[in-house]
């Protein structure tokens, strides 16, 4: 809505400004100057109204008692689940089944993943058991970038093969060719009842994500990027709360191949005997004290139950600023 709002402002100002200034003889330079000091003093003022009606309403605070945070869409997410990347449709029905059943009510797929009608069946093994209810639970799904030329069709795909009537949050999956109107696409699947809330996935950059809200009509709630103990989205997470978005972590441990390396840090190893829990349990509290979502991958029902089992203890400030300081901004993945 800012983004839609500052340009006609800017033109207003420009033209009365621009007339004013020929009148009194000053230089194009001036001119230029006075934009720059009003794009810069309008926008700052703008970008804290609209900040301060979103905390107002408790926009992207994490509720830990409900274990949900509120969307800049209005609707609540839970800010611990479960990812299946990697996982066959076997696998994937199993293991959302068991996150289901040990209490986790958040399940992140992709039609890349090949895994939907996986996801689907568990979701609806659970339900036809009474374990939850579909609107219980928040469900997760991408646009794959070779459906980028038929966007409205991959979503046709991801509601059929998960055998749900709307999606709770879609993504784009990355970066493509043909974003804005994939983009589009998902806004109008939200107008049809769809979609609730839409997001963006493996975007990193501010000029990423501002390119994006040039074109949206609906602000995008979740960004989805890998965040862990070695890169971490801090500048990123700081700079999106203006809009209420929220940053989720895939690879949440570092992903397949790293998780020694996070597992086995120093400063885990220590919290982790501390608080008699295990490492990815320090690594996901931390996750959700830092302000991330996360959605840790497994198909052992054991480690899916234990990555929710972490409500029970809570990290110190100063712990939190150690874990903090371990960030060396080091990707393992370069997509």
């Amino acid at each position: 809505m800012i983004r839609k709002i500052l340009p006609v402002i800017l033109c207003m100002f420009i033209t009365i400004s621009a007339s004013a200034c020929e009148a009194s003889g000053e230089t194009s330079s001036g001119i230029r100057e006075s934009r720059i000091q009003f794009i810069e003093t309008e926008a700052g003022r703008l970008y804290k109204i609209a900040r301060k009606q979103q905390e107002d309403k408790g926009t992207g605070i994490f509720d830990f008692e409900k274990k949900t945070v509120l969307l800049n869409s209005g609707y609540k997410m839970p800010i611990i689940g479960l990812g299946t990347w990697t996982l066959s449709d076997d696998e994937a029905e199993n293991s959302v089944y068991h996150a289901l059943k040990s209490g986790m009510r958040l399940i992140d797929t992709a039609r890349y993943y090949g895994n939907e009608k996986g996801v689907g069946r568990g979701l609806r093994k659970a339900v036809d058991e009474g374990i939850v209810t579909r609107e219980e639970v928040f469900i997760t799904s991408k646009i794959m970038p070779s459906d980028y030329d038929r966007a409205a069709k991959g979503i046709e795909d991801s509601l059929s093969d998960l055998d749900v009537d709307y999606i709770d949050l879609m993504l784009i999956h990355q970066p493509g060719w043909n974003d804005e109107a994939v983009y589009k696409a998902m806004e109008d699947a939200v107008r049809n009842g769809k979609i609730k809330s839409i997001g963006i996935s493996n975007y990193y950059t501010r000029k990423a994500v501002d390119e994006v809200l040039s074109y949206a009509e609906i602000p995008p709630s979740v960004i989805q990027n890998e965040n862990h103990l070695y890169y971490q989205n801090t500048d990123l997470r700081d700079y999106v709360k203006q809009y209420g978005i929220v940053i989720e972590s895939w690879y949440p441990f570092g992903g397949r191949g790293h998780t020694s390396e996070n597992f086995n840090n120093d400063v885990i190893v220590e919290l982790a005997e501390k608080y008699n829990k295990s490492s990815a349990q320090i690594i996901l509290r931390w996750q959700l004290q830092a302000g991330f979502i996360a959605i840790p991958g497994s198909s052992n029902p054991e480690h899916i139950a234990e990555n929710y089992d972490i409500f029970d203890f809570e990290l110190t400030n100063e712990e939190i600023q150690r874990i903090g300081w371990l960030n060396k901004h080091k990707r393992y993945e370069n997509w």
